[in-house]
Order: structure tokens, then sequence, then C-alpha cells
């Protein structure tokens, strides 16, 4: 779906931050679900899941935190890496670096390219909650994620994944589909709508939870309207698109989704 290089690029910059960042590390996003249906897939396909061009990092906050706890933090931490280890660019709030799309090597500021040559990995920070200090410590827009806390906060939505020596933290299949769902008509780009039906049929599929579990677990996640809207967002060109990227027949992944609402 997204070019090999795009994706390998990103987990190469992934694995670096892993090697670095302080534990519990929690993955959300495209590559959470890649750690939750790669080993099945893999089985049952004879080739990878589907990589992510951007990396997801989720990070928990308690909205009394002071001033210089928040500037104490794991996610300050984070960001002292991104820019004076990676070398990222702050952009808003997001961190950013360009790859040049065909060599995979960074592009110095001082160069200019055509656009078509220039690939952005982009390194999002995605907190829980927002303390009320938190403008004031980071200088930088939140991106949040209300359902994230269920991951720090029970254990129940929440699993485990070794790599690089370190234990990663990922949101359990059925709240990753409780975020998918959510996030899923907001989408304005065809590429990431179409990666986020990718990303729900796979954790449905290969996640390895049972699907009642699933539904039972969404009753406490999201509301029925936010599954209908997310639902509405199975078009039929979007459907072959995926159908092809991840090696199931249009009608299979429309009545595995649409039973959600069963």
């Amino acid at each position: 779906m997204y070019p090999d290089i795009e994706t390998e690029i990103s987990y190469k910059y992934l694995q670096k931050l892993i090697k670095i960042l302080e534990e519990p590390i929690c993955m959300i996003g495209g590559w959470a679900v890649y750690f939750h249906v790669q080993d099945e897939f893999k089985k049952a396909q004879d080739r990878p899941y589907l990589g992510s061009r951007d990396i997801d990092l989720g990070f928990h906050f308690d909205k009394k935190l002071t001033f210089k706890e928040i500037k104490n933090s794991a996610f300050v931490k984070t960001i002292d890496i991104l820019e004076k280890d990676l070398h990222f660019e702050a952009v808003n709030f997001r961190f950013v670096k360009e790859i040049h799309s065909e060599t995979g090597k960074e592009i110095p500021k001082n160069i200019n390219l055509p656009q078509h040559f220039i690939f952005p990995i982009y390194v999002d920070l995605i907190i829980d909650n927002i303390p009320k200090k938190f403008k004031e410590a980071v200088k930088l827009n939140p991106i949040d994620e209300p359902l994230l806390h269920y991951v720090f906060e029970d254990k129940k939505y929440r699993s485990t994944k070794e790599t690089l020596h370190k234990k990663l933290l990922l949101p359990s299949v059925s709240l990753m589909v409780a975020m998918k769902l959510k996030s899923l008509p907001n989408r304005d780009k065809s590429h990431k709508r179409i990666k986020d039906i990718c990303d729900l049929f796979a954790l449905m599929w290969y996640g390895g939870e049972n699907i009642s579990k699933i539904k039972d677990d969404l009753t406490s996640l999201v509301k029925r309207e936010d599954i209908e809207k997310a639902l509405v967002c199975l078009e039929k060109d979007s459907l072959e698109i995926v159908s092809v990227a991840i090696g199931h027949s249009v009608e299979e992944i429309e009545e595995l989704l649409k039973s959600l609402l069963s």
C-alpha cells in the first residue's frame, strides 16, 4: 500500500527510538496494529503485514500534574531524544524528518529538492489527558486520545510485546479497534482511510481476540453511533483497494466489519 522504502525507513527509526527510550514504551497507531497481527498474518499469507509511515507513541498524564512534573515527564524526555539525538524538527504538534524517497537518506536542511523526492517521516506523541499546565510547560499543541488512558489504568485493555530487549505496551485488540473506529470518519486523506480499514479488518481477523469479546468490549469504549459512522466509510472503491492490500475479498471484509453492529 505504501512504498516499501517508506515503511522500512519508518521501522528503522522506530527501532532507534525503542533502543533509546526508557520503559514503559507505549505504541499506538499503525505500528501497534503491525505488532498485534504480524505473526498470524505472515503465517497465513507468507508475507509481512502492512507497515506504517508514521510512528505514534502514547503517554499517560494525570490532569493535576504540576509544571515541574510535566517538565520531568517521559513525554518531555522523548521530545529531547527526537530533537537532540535523532534530529527531528518540531512542526506544530508533530515531529518530522525529511527523507529522500529514492535513496532513503536524510535530506540536509540546505538542500532543496522537488516535492516528489521528499518523504516526510512523522513521529506523533499522543497523550490521554491534557494537564492544565501542559502548554505552559511543553510549548506544543498536544494530540490527545481519550481512549488511551485505558492502556495505563486497566490491564484488561493492554498487552505487551518484547522487541529489541524492551517491553512495549500496546492497546488491546479491542481498544485498537475502538480507536480505529473513532478515527476513520475523520480521515480526510484517502490513503489513511484505506489503511484504517485494512487495520480494522486485520485486527479482527488476525489479532487473536474472539469477535464476540471485541464486540462486548466495544460497548464500554464507543457508542453505537460511532460504529455506524465508521461503517459509512466502507465505500466500494476503498474496499477494492483494501481487498488487494490484505488478500481478502471485498465481501469478506464488508461482512466482518458490519458484524460489529449485529
